[in-house]
């Protein structure tokens, strides 16, 4: 039993209230894409600019983890590649992909809602989707791996609903494949996938299949999950990138989600969760409606189980590391809306309050629009007014984002394409856009400044591949951001720097940032001579003997 048939069905709902909630979600979806078009060319952050990257490198037939390492899963290279081919290799192509990919999941997460709630709900679910993963707070308008864990996760979902109901043994299969390609996409999708397994495991013994049945469910389930991943494995094997991969994904993976204590993780979820309901009180009060309602509402026990347990597991997926970045919470995002949708399911059903006034049934799907509506207020600027280099700054801050393309710009017109360069900092963006490769697989800086067993080993690998092969320009970004460099972090490399840089290279370009003003930017021979003046800026170096008055690198580690 379902929540839809707890509620209601749509026979029980007046022509009237469909056309509204119709007319209300052509409206959420309107404004969404909107918005989503009026930023398509919203610089890249560094996310984007490591999967356009090392998309751009797979356009070139180079496999992940060749030229570019990080512990992202290649499904997100591969989709990356895949929107680019499609849509171009410029911000707006992949804004556009992202477009694509997040109107389909909204397709999906409808179809879900249906399954559960009536047509008001399901609107109201889908609205809250659309317009919550908007906000700043969860960095929405950025191409994250997480808006592409959601739609095969919610396929996957979708597809046990219909096993549900119709009992076809290769759905098992269909929706095992759908999860083991989120977790293709970032490694916390494996949590949509065990959530899969159980309810799997629940609506076969709560159905009394027999027991070889549900061996056999199971079975074509797990093998579903694995292919995608031992098909990637069986590519990469093949392109001889293996050892990098299970390097990066998984060893260094694993000492990644163990650093922050427990402590720090609750700092970090208070921070994280006060932005999110700042951005939109009234949709998270619509969803803790949700959430009693799912408490305490006659027995539909099914539907109950799987809101939970998607729930759960949706926060289970937000939890690795204790980071609890903004856009991690995209994962638990199509479970709040459900809640919001299920607050207002059955509310205008004709028979529900037979003696109420007609306007105190309209009073729940009338909280829930307004709920939608608001969620756009906190971040009205940034959605409908900045310039896309504006929103940028307005939402990132200090950060180089906007000035990223000007520095591409300028290295791929004083370099030949064969020529290596080196961004010494956590910007890979710089690669894409001058299309350039880079002299180390080291892209980040990250991962290097963490206490974490192999950051010494990773300096030293950048410093051997910088000396081999050494670049045409090297970009040094003097922003904290960049680094988040701790008092425990190894300073191999900032030693090595100070020895290197002033024999080989001369600085050429000054980029200074303030989140306040205008970027200070000079280019040429009197770079080197411009006194510092904010605190984040970028040096840009050609790789040439110092003539004259120069800006050694160690100036800027100091």
């Amino acid at each position: 039993m379902t929540f839809r048939a707890m509620f209601g069905s749509p026979s029980s709902q007046s022509n009237l209230t469909r056309w509204l909630s119709l007319s209300f979600l052509c409206l959420a979806l309107l404004v969404a894409v909107g918005v989503r078009v009026r930023l398509l060319d919203l610089p890249l952050e560094r996310d984007e600019g490591e999967y356009a990257y090392a998309g751009q490198l797979q356009l070139e037939g180079i496999p992940p983890y060749q030229l570019a390492c990080n512990m992202k899963m290649p499904g997100i290279y591969l989709a990356y590649a895949g929107v680019m081919s499609l849509f171009g290799q410029t911000p707006a192509g992949i804004h556009l992909g992202l477009l694509i990919v997040h109107l389909a999941t909204l397709a999906v997460l409808f179809l879900i809602a249906r399954k559960l709630l009536d047509f008001p709900g399901a609107v109201i679910a889908t609205a809250a989707y659309a317009l919550m993963t908007l906000s700043p707070a969860y960095f929405g308008l950025a191409a994250h791996a997480t808006h592409f864990v959601m739609l095969p996760a919610l396929l996957g979902v979708w597809m046990l609903l219909r096993v549900e109901q119709s009992g076809r043994w290769w759905g098992c299969l269909v929706a095992g494949f759908f999860f083991g390609a989120a977790f293709l996409m970032k490694q916390p999708g494996l949590f949509f996938g065990v959530f899969g397994g159980l309810y799997l495991a629940w609506i076969s013994l709560a159905g009394k299949i027999p027991r070889l049945q549900i061996a056999v469910r199971l079975g074509l389930y797990s093998l579903g999950c694995l292919l995608p991943f031992l098909s990637v494995c069986l590519w990469l094997k093949i392109a001889g990138v293996f050892p990098e991969f299970w390097f990066w994904t998984i060893s260094y993976a694993r000492e990644y989600v163990s650093i922050e204590t427990l402590d720090v993780g609750l700092d970090n979820a208070k921070l994280a969760l006060a932005a999110l309901f700042h951005a939109a009180p009234l949709l998270w009060l619509l969803a803790g409606l949700g959430l009693l309602r799912l408490c305490f509402a006659s027995p539909a026990l099914n539907a109950r189980i799987f809101l939970a347990g998607l729930l759960l597991f949706s926060g289970l997926a937000v939890c690795p590391g204790w980071y609890f970045r903004g856009h991690y919470f995209i994962l638990l995002a199509p479970a709040v809306a459900l809640l919001a949708g299920l607050a207002v399911s059955g509310s205008l059903r004709q028979n529900s309050t037979p003696s109420a006034p007609s306007w105190l049934r309209w009073l729940p799907f009338l909280f829930g629009t307004m709920a939608c509506a608001q969620s756009l207020f906190a971040d009205r600027a940034v959605l409908f007014f900045l310039s896309p280099p504006e929103a940028s700054r307005a939402v990132y801050g200090a950060n180089a984002f906007p000035e990223s393309a000007e520095i591409g710009r300028y290295l791929a017109a004083h370099t030949r394409p064969d020529q290596p360069i080196m961004v010494i900092g956590s910007e890979p963006q710089i690669y894409f856009y001058a299309h350039r490769r880079s002299s180390s697989r080291q892209i980040y800086t990250y991962p290097l400044m963490e206490p974490q067993p192999f950051a010494r080993r990773m300096q030293e690998d950048m410093i051997r591949e910088i000396e081999q092969t050494p670049p045409a320009y090297v970009v040094l970004v003097s922003i904290p951001s960049s680094w988040l460099a701790r008092t425990n972090s190894c300073a191999l490399l900032f030693d090595w720097m100070r020895g290197y840089g002033p024999a080989h290279f001369q600085c050429v370009g000054l980029i200074q940032l303030n989140a306040q003003s205008e970027p200070l930017a000079v280019w040429g021979p009197e770079a080197a001579t411009t006194p510092v003046q904010w605190k984040c800026y970028i040096s840009v170096f050609e790789n040439r003997p110092a003539r004259g008055p120069s800006a050694p690198l160690s100036r800027d580690l100091d």
